[in-house]
């Protein structure tokens, strides 16, 4: 009889834990649930029914340290300037103080708010101690501080981190990091064209193979043409100026840029052609770009070289009225300011 009532008050006592534990295990089970949707509505752009569905996984798991990073991936897709993004992460952070994602989530959020100190911080915060604990999203993270330092005038630490960056790619067997693209502008401030139009023509080469891409790389292009300018390749610069121009028709500075190498070339036709649609542009784009005042001071030049100086004046008074001092210190020299 002791036998049977020992065995019978075990399973009682196992049954009744059983029941204590199920609702926990099923609060677990239906946060995890809730974060992979809202993870695959994020995903899909789909911004409300994200949040919504990662604040149920917060509000059922609280301690959910990959739901407060996602979710404030969403408040900061929503708004790059909402501080719920850098709440969330801070969040993920404290509950889960190794998590890298959401470190260098936060660095992303105080680098877009030019708060490069924290950014900084954050970045660093989020890379291995070693290489072999490296990940592939570390060459972003290495990318994102050359950017900071580079901004910085640190010129060597950012190639160094650029460097990093390219090396995760290349370890990772990655398609290709925005590291090349910002090295390429670090070699060019160094005015190293060489170096600077390698990096950019891996730029070019993985968009134009990369058709499923939908990405604006004018500026690699343009860029690759001021490089052949200071090389005083001038006709390979005009080829890449136009190269950018195809991808991007209003791209001002690439029809201004095209506009003066023709000028120097004594192709004054063409420089007009180009510097005339500089100023058929939006007014936005002219506003936006400060390219109006150069353009009509280019066209300027080329009326005086071709004889024509009272329209020449012209261009050179309408330049100055814009802020250009160029411009303006000609008018001064002719005594006409």
């Amino acid at each position: 009889m002791k036998k049977n009532f020992l065995i019978r008050w075990m399973m009682i006592s196992i049954i009744a834990s059983f029941a204590f534990i199920w609702p926990k295990i099923g609060a677990a089970q239906d946060a995890a649930t809730y974060f992979h949707k809202g993870t695959e509505h994020l995903r899909e752009g789909k911004l409300d029914e994200a949040l919504t569905a990662l604040t149920q996984a917060i509000n059922l798991k609280p301690d959910y340290a990959a739901a407060y990073n996602n979710r404030g991936l969403t408040y900061y897709e929503k708004d790059m300037s909402d501080t719920r993004s850098r709440d969330d992460y801070l969040m993920a952070i404290q509950l889960d103080p190794t998590n890298e994602e959401a470190k260098n989530n936060l660095g992303i959020f105080y680098f877009k708010q030019g708060d490069y100190t924290n950014a900084k911080i954050y970045y660093t915060a989020a890379l291995p101690s070693t290489q072999a604990q490296e990940k592939p999203y570390h060459a972003d993270v290495y990318n994102n501080l050359g950017v900071i330092y580079a901004k910085e005038g640190m010129g060597i630490n950012a190639k160094d981190a650029y460097d990093n960056a390219i090396r995760i790619t290349t370890s990772k067997n990655l398609d290709y990091t925005n590291a090349y693209y910002n090295r390429g502008n670090l070699y060019y401030e160094q005015k190293k064209y060489d170096k600077a139009l390698a990096d950019y023509t891996v730029t070019i080469d993985y968009y134009q193979a990369a058709k499923d891409i939908d990405y604006d790389y004018s500026d690699a292009y343009y860029n690759r043409g001021l490089c052949y300018f200071n090389k005083n390749q001038y006709d390979q610069a005009i080829i890449e100026y136009q190269n950018a121009i195809n991808i991007k028709p209003d791209f001002i500075w690439a029809h201004y840029s095209k506009g003066y190498v023709h000028f120097l070339k004594g192709q004054y036709s063409q420089a007009l052609t180009e510097f005339q649609q500089v100023l058929n542009l939006p007014n936005d784009f002219r506003a936006k770009e400060g390219a109006h005042s150069y353009a009509q001071l280019g066209m300027g030049l080329v009326y005086h070289k071709q004889g024509n100086y009272e329209q020449s004046l012209e261009k050179v008074k309408a330049s100055c009225s814009l802020g250009n001092a160029s411009a303006c210190n000609t008018l001064r020299d002719l005594g006409q300011l």
